[in-house]
């Protein structure tokens, strides 16, 4: 699985809920105080990779792409973040997750969708709809590019009958991210398996570390 990159192709780029889920989840709350002092920012994406650019396309819809993230004290997620380098295709939305990285289970209670306007160098914050608490252990941070305008996606299910010049010209519709030198995760619908690529898109996680009632 691929995702064009410039220079090299270095990277391609839902909850069910119970009642007894819910008791646990508000017996978890009440053991977690939330620590007084600054907010912390978790990353794990490494160094830029000057010169290239990871780009998803209208045919790319259903993608996922991640960046790794260790948590070593409990932590609430307030912010995710993550920057566009230019997006140039119309009505996009991407859906941020986090998933544990052991069982690949997502952890917010809800998904996060934002849109993406057209437009050039956007830093993008998703903020969690409920209180989100991560215990100790790997996580996978990750975004999926799950929708865009429907004539575009129509035109691309076509791409097989573009001449060069056509190609050329439909080829500016893309939305870029920065790379960075560190290995991330990708999949190319949300029923596969994550696999590991050797690059990510600087996924950023907000928050506060917590610690547990005696």
């Amino acid at each position: 699985i691929t995702l064009y990159t410039i220079a090299t192709l270095l990277l391609a780029i839902t909850t069910v809920g119970s009642s007894a889920q819910d008791a646990t989840d508000t017996k978890q709350l009440q053991e977690v105080v939330v620590l007084g002092g600054k907010q912390k920012t978790l990353s794990n994406r490494g160094a830029r990779i000057l010169g290239t650019i990871s780009v998803l396309t209208p045919d790319k819809v259903g993608y996922e792409v991640g960046s790794s993230l260790s948590i070593k004290h409990p932590f609430e997620v307030e912010e995710i973040e993550f920057f566009i380098i230019s997006n140039s295709i119309r009505n996009v939305e991407l859906q941020v997750a986090i998933y544990s990285d052991s069982a690949f289970t997502e952890v917010l209670g809800h998904p996060i969708v934002v849109n993406i306007p057209e437009g050039n160098r956007q830093r993008i914050v998703a903020i969690p709809t409920e209180r989100t608490l991560l215990e100790p252990g790997d996580y996978i941070v990750a975004i999926t590019f799950v929708h865009c305008d429907e004539e575009t996606q129509q035109q691309w299910a076509n791409s097989d009958q573009w001449d060069g010049q056509t190609r050329y010209q439909m080829m500016k519709q893309s939305i870029q991210f920065p790379l960075y030198l560190k290995a991330g995760y990708i999949r190319s619908t949300s029923t596969d398996t994550f696999e590991k690529c050797p690059a990510n898109i600087g996924l950023k996680v907000k928050g506060r570390t917590c610690k547990k009632h005696p």
